[in-house]
């Protein structure tokens, strides 16, 4: 099982595979539907894309790729969650797992609008249209994990 959070890899790495991202959070849940519901609204009245990245619900990570990508594309056995932020910075709406962000209170479905590095020009934009959907729509930091990871 393969869940790829910053303070799990941390220890075992250089420090300068890191950098801190911004995530535009419109919503939290704990359990996968009510999250996909409301991420499903936001991308329709806000009309971003809703990009899933093919992530179905699993035990033990939250969310998984498929078992053919997990073998194949990250050389680890099912299920395997890889947390966004890392080289896919811009604005979509997805639901992402909150065990694999550093900071983040873990065990949370989120819904995620924007991402990107810190002093970026795209998060502050979609927050305001954001909150016209989800007025508690917010942006929060956290460490990504940007090495090698095979």
């Amino acid at each position: 099982m393969m869940l790829f959070a910053a303070a799990s890899l941390q220890a075992q790495v250089d420090s300068d595979c890191y950098v801190t991202n911004e995530f535009l959070i419109a919503g939290s849940h704990t359990d996968y539907p009510s999250a996909l519901k409301q991420a499903k609204k936001v991308a329709t009245a806000s009309g971003y894309e809703l990009d899933l990245r093919g992530l179905k619900p699993a035990a033990g990570t939250g969310l998984s790729f498929d078992d053919s990508s997990c073998i194949e594309d990250f050389r680890e056995a099912p299920p395997c969650y890889i947390a966004r932020g890392r080289f896919d910075d811009g604005v979509y709406v997805s639901v992402e797992y909150s065990t694999a962000y550093e900071g983040f209170r873990p065990g949370y479905y989120i819904v995620v609008a924007a991402s990107a590095n810190v002093g970026n020009t795209i998060v502050a934009p979609a927050l305001a249209k954001v909150r016209r959907i989800v007025p508690s729509a917010y942006v929060k930091k956290s460490k990504v994990y940007m090495c090698c990871m095979h």
